[in-house]
């Protein structure tokens, strides 16, 4: 189901909702959505773009840092931060963009 949220430009952020407790299990994390009561699991990789989101990074920022990191080409990274911020989004764990 296509996001109906407005699309976050990769130059911006969005911000945790206030809601959700994340909890570090070795490299990954669980959220807990305390509004629904809904828990939520993170690989490594997604754990690492939520750690960036919560510290403010862009959208473009973390793909760059995911490139430095991992073999993946700028576009499919972005490609797929976006995807994951929409589907958080569309839970309700993610609110935003912002500036």
């Amino acid at each position: 189901m296509p996001s109906e949220l407005t699309p976050i430009p990769s130059d911006m952020s969005v911000r945790v909702s206030p809601r959700v407790y994340a909890r570090a299990f070795g490299d990954e994390i669980v959220l807990l959505d305390f509004g629904v009561g809904e828990y939520f699991g993170l690989d490594p990789i997604g754990a690492e773009i939520w750690r960036r989101l919560e510290a403010g990074e862009t959208l473009a920022r973390i793909a760059d840092s995911l490139v430095e990191r991992y073999e993946v080409t700028r576009e499919v990274a972005l490609g797929d931060i976006v995807a994951l911020v929409d589907e958080m989004r569309d839970k309700g764990l993610l609110e935003g963009p912002t500036h």
